[in-house]
């Protein structure tokens, strides 16, 4: 196990050494960015605060991609939290042309009420654009790695993994876009699922309105927590 690790490490040590070498030499304006914010607040009889931030930054240059995505829940009822979830990401595509790429990925998730300290988990793989009609456009990924989970307790565990994981993308109109994320990271012992759908409607220039519905679904939980979480979030979203 300690030999696949150091495999999938290297592997992507190459890859992000790569990328982010060009994005540094390439123009700036490749970049793209969008972040969002979501708050909602009551005082009187009970106090609620909640907060959803979400940030996503993709680079597009010659020979690479990159995609970076964090993701931040906030939630407290009377001045207990009740939720506080992170997640993040970071992908980077080697083209080898028009359509395919390798690419070498790392996530982390820390949901403070799941059971869990953390899970994170390294993958390397395959991409490859399946259709593109200007309007709608399928990608799907598939790639092999390793997950580590802590749980609460502070027992760790460590499993090979089969990432298969698909983006969907339709630009309705001029001003509005659909957008589903697909993926599933398959285990030895457990699985894990991620669906997410979004429909953006934009407002004026670069600011437009996001509606998101969150889903994630994990095989094997610790004893009284939930297989799957939804979440559903209604934010304000600014690009750059």
């Amino acid at each position: 196990m300690l030999a696949m690790k150091l495999i999938w490490a290297m592997l992507l040590a190459i890859i992000s050494l790569g990328t982010l070498s060009s994005a540094m030499a390439e123009d700036v304006e490749a970049w793209a960015t969008e972040v969002e914010v979501g708050l909602v607040a009551t005082t009187g009889n009970t106090d609620t605060q909640n907060l959803k931030l979400r940030a996503d930054s993709k680079g597009d240059f010659a020979h690479f991609r990159h995609h970076l995505h964090l993701d931040n829940l906030q939630s407290s009822r009377d001045g207990a939290v009740t939720a506080q979830k992170f997640y993040a990401f970071y992908q980077a595509d080697y083209k080898l042309d028009e359509i395919s790429a390798v690419f070498g990925r790392i996530s982390y998730d820390n949901d403070r009420f799941s059971g869990f300290k953390y899970q994170s988990d390294l993958t390397a793989g395959y991409s490859r654009l399946l259709f593109d009609t200007g309007a709608m456009a399928l990608t799907g990924d598939v790639g092999v790695g390793l997950r580590v989970s802590e749980l609460d307790s502070g027992q760790k565990k460590e499993e090979g993994i089969v990432r298969l994981a698909g983006k969907y993308t339709w630009e309705v109109s001029e001003n509005a876009a659909f957008q589903q994320l697909l993926s599933s990271e398959i285990g030895g012992d457990s699985t894990i699922s991620r669906s997410d759908s979004s429909i953006t409607a934009t407002i004026n220039g670069s600011l437009s309105m996001k509606l998101s519905l969150t889903v994630k679904h994990n095989s094997v939980v610790p004893v009284d927590r939930s297989k799957t979480d939804t979440e559903t979030s209604v934010t304000l979203a600014y690009g750059f």
